[in-house]
């Protein structure tokens, strides 16, 4: 049965109108539902006079504003999957300047785990945003080394591990690492477990997920080997950060090896073959 989720953030006044806020939700928002076939981003933008419009892009927005400075009130960001006449999954996130001055981020979907997670990343990820603004001079190269350092990560990986670390999170750069690997992993088997039992199920016994054709034995040691990294992922890495408090002086150069293990499972589901249909 088809359920819906919604969240609130306080945005304080103004940032509705920061473009460089919104392109980093948007591509934070594409890259939590990458795995949504036949995807859209659509904007609607909002203000005074009735001054709006609906843009496939932020590109075709600014230019649909022009010089025009009236102020803006609304910012509505939407990522839908199409499915025929049919949104079989939905995500938006509004950024308004009302009363109270808050966004909200609602998301719609078949899977309840998903959609809960997906609007605590994304709830996080704009206070995160506004909180430290410096992660956005990060992304645009103006940063201290770590994005050079991350651009050998997988997309799946790379820019939700660049904000975190950007504000000072390791530990949560490694656990959005995992949940985006166990997320892949329940989608391309059709499983609902999580964790290293999972990762075995997905990964080993009947190779509900195949890395290779499986013919040879050097196929059999590297489909259990990629099993046996999955399970050191979550039980080494995602386990402990998620059973402890949040550490503020984590080791950068243990949390970027940790993601590089989330990245290379990515890699290896990327070219995965004979997986059975999902439903």
């Amino acid at each position: 049965m088809r359920r819906e989720f919604t969240a609130n953030a306080l945005i304080p006044h103004g940032h509705h109108q920061n473009w460089d806020l919104i392109e980093e939700i948007i591509r934070e928002l594409e890259r939590l539902t990458d795995q949504w076939q036949g995807a859209e981003t659509e904007i609607t933008i909002k203000g005074k006079r009735d001054l709006y419009g609906s843009y496939g892009t932020l590109i075709d927005a600014k230019v649909g504003l022009g010089d025009d400075h009236r102020d803006v009130t609304e910012v509505d960001i939407s990522r839908i999957e199409r499915d025929g006449d049919e949104s079989d999954m939905y995500a938006s996130v509004t950024l308004s300047k009302n009363q109270k001055d808050t966004s909200w981020v609602f998301a719609s979907g078949p899977v309840k785990r998903d959609c809960e997670g997906l609007v605590r990343t994304l709830q996080n990820f704009i206070l995160q945003a506004i909180n430290f603004p410096d992660f956005v001079r990060m992304h645009s190269g103006g940063g201290d080394g770590i994005e050079s350092r991350l651009q050998h990560l997988h997309s799946a990986v790379k820019s939700g591990a660049l904000a975190r670390l950007a504000s000072g999170h390791g530990d949560e750069a490694v656990e959005e690492a995992c949940k985006s690997v166990g997320a892949r992993l329940r989608r391309l088997s059709g499983l609902d477990d999580d964790g290293a039992s999972l990762v075995t199920n997905a990964l080993g016994g009947r190779r509900l997920i195949q890395i290779n054709d499986g013919v040879s034995k050097t196929d059999a040691s590297e489909q259990e080997g990629y099993m046996h990294l999955g399970v050191a992922l979550f039980r080494a890495a995602r386990n402990p950060r998620a059973h402890r408090p949040s550490d503020p002086n984590f080791n950068t150069d243990e949390v970027i090896e940790w993601l590089s293990v989330a990245s290379a499972l990515h890699r290896a589901l990327d070219r995965a073959k004979g997986l059975p249909p999902t439903r």
